[in-house]
């Protein structure tokens, strides 16, 4: 599904949380890489680790030894990533992305409603949004818990729609992964990636979404829009 051209002010905004407002994927990957070697397994491409990025549960399994071979110790290595993830992210807060509260602010301002739609589960998603005083944007957060079917596919960004009562062709949604952004264009979301770990793949591209720097860009594309009408 190509993107559309032409950019109408959005009735919503819709936010992934990891790694696009909140600097969290670097951590997740050192928990992972970290559970590996504790338990002898050396082989963590990167390449195999990004398909994870945005996906939920039992999937990231699936994923990880589809990549690295049916012998990976997936049920060894992911509560030793999980517990060594939790104990950082559950007490301190994550570093915000740059352009983040002043995109949150500049949407409540103009009384533009805001969503998270993540793949992280509820405990996880209440201590980051809260533990970043961010929580306060989102009247409506969707994770992982809420949905059958987790990034790529479009549940989470349907859902995130539906309860701000709006179409998701409304809304604008921010993502950083190329789970995310499948998941949200296929909602039919007008999309913008902001890359975190990972640039967009030419097969991503194709999608027709905007790419950009930083969640400033897309404030400064919000301004323009709002100024156009």
């Amino acid at each position: 599904m190509e993107q559309r051209k032409k950019l109408d002010p959005p009735t919503a905004l819709v936010f992934d949380l990891d790694g696009l407002l909140l600097d969290t994927e670097t951590i997740a990957h050192n928990a992972f890489v970290e559970a590996c070697h504790e338990v002898g397994w050396r082989r963590t491409d990167f390449d195999v680790y990004v398909r994870c990025i945005g996906r939920h549960g039992p999937e990231i399994g699936d994923v990880l030894k589809a990549g690295y071979g049916p012998d990976f110790p997936w049920d060894e290595i992911g509560p030793i990533t999980q517990r060594r993830y939790h104990e950082f992210i559950d007490h301190r807060p994550a570093d915000i992305k740059p352009g983040a509260d002043e995109l949150l602010a500049y949407a409540a301002e103009n009384q533009i409603s805001c969503a998270v739609a993540t793949s992280s589960r509820v405990p996880s998603t209440s201590a980051k949004l809260k533990l970043s005083n961010l929580a306060r944007f989102f009247p409506v957060v969707v994770t992982g818990d809420d949905v059958a079917k987790s990034k790529p596919h479009p549940e989470p960004y349907l859902l995130a729609a539906e309860c701000l009562g709006v179409s998701a062709d409304e809304c604008w949604a921010l993502e950083d992964s190329e789970n995310g952004v499948r998941s949200a264009v296929s909602a039919g979301c007008i999309v913008f990636q902001v890359p975190d770990l990972v640039q967009p793949s030419p097969q991503l591209l194709l999608l027709g979404h905007q790419v950009v720097n930083s969640l400033h860009d897309v404030l400064s594309a919000l301004k323009q829009t709002i100024q156009a009408h």
